[in-house]
């Protein structure tokens, strides 16, 4: 009977985590390979979420292609409220001090 490399506990062969210490038994088993993962991966790291996305083992082609886009369209949506917050920012001080710093 196989056993866990993180707790030696024994394990069944089919087993996809640890019942003991939940270690992932299988390559790309993580909760960040599925859909929930990606989605909060996108939130916190932005497009390097497209690292684990990739690797995934769960997710189809097409899905991940989805992903890939949605991605992208939210990374430039963001870079873009960026530059029009900088912006902003820059016409509020010009305004609170016509003189300059």
């Amino acid at each position: 009977m196989p056993c866990c490399s993180r707790c030696r506990q024994p394990i069944e062969a089919d087993d996809c985590y640890c019942r003991h210490c939940g270690k992932a038994l299988r390559p790309r088993m993580g909760f960040w390979y599925d859909h929930g993962g990606v989605l909060l991966m996108t939130l916190i790291v932005g497009p390097f979420s497209l690292i684990p996305l990739w690797l995934s083992a769960k997710l189809s082609r097409s899905a991940k292609w989805i992903w890939t886009a949605g991605i992208g369209l939210f990374s430039a949506y963001f870079i873009y409220a960026l530059y029009r917050s900088v912006l902003a920012i820059q016409q509020a001080a010009a305004y609170i001090l016509p003189q300059g710093l």
